[in-house]
């Protein structure tokens, strides 16, 4: 089993998710290297109510967040470990304690517009005792200048 968790964890950690930064260049989200507690524990499953939110249009300078609501839908207790943006202007808040099975929980995302302008695409990953290991969030928004 634990060489199934390592093979897993090797194959997750070349995942990427792109996002565009509203320049029309496409950045890679490099995911880190899964050698954290979740390789060590039961596998469970978790299941987000969206996978993508839209903020719409907002001022440059506006600071929003966003609830993503999930629930552990398997049975051993659910852990998250680790989420981050793909850069420093989107930052995600998790529970640190087990989500026991069936219960519901939030991971809250908020994204600042400082320095940025037209469509923004920004990706939120989260690391999990889940297989598979990492589920890619997103969110978006349409920073016009402030006039």
């Amino acid at each position: 089993m634990m060489a199934e968790q390592k093979e897993r964890a090797a194959s997750h950690a070349l995942l990427h998710a792109q996002q565009d930064n509203g320049i029309g260049a496409m950045p890679q989200l490099s995911l880190p290297a899964a050698h954290d507690s979740t390789l060590n524990m039961p596998l469970t499953s978790i299941q987000f109510e969206e996978m993508k939110y839209d903020f719409g249009d907002m001022k440059k300078g506006d600071v929003v967040s966003h609830s993503f609501k999930f629930k552990n839908t398997g049975k051993n207790p659910l852990l998250i470990t680790n989420a981050h943006g793909t850069c420093g202007c989107t930052i995600p808040s998790y529970p640190k304690e087990p989500i026991a099975p069936g219960k519901e929980a939030i991971l809250e995302v908020q994204f600042n517009s400082t320095g940025k302008e037209g469509l923004q695409n920004k990706s939120i990953s989260v690391t999990a005792n889940t297989d598979p290991q990492y589920t890619v969030l997103s969110i978006v928004a349409n920073v016009k200048p402030v006039e």
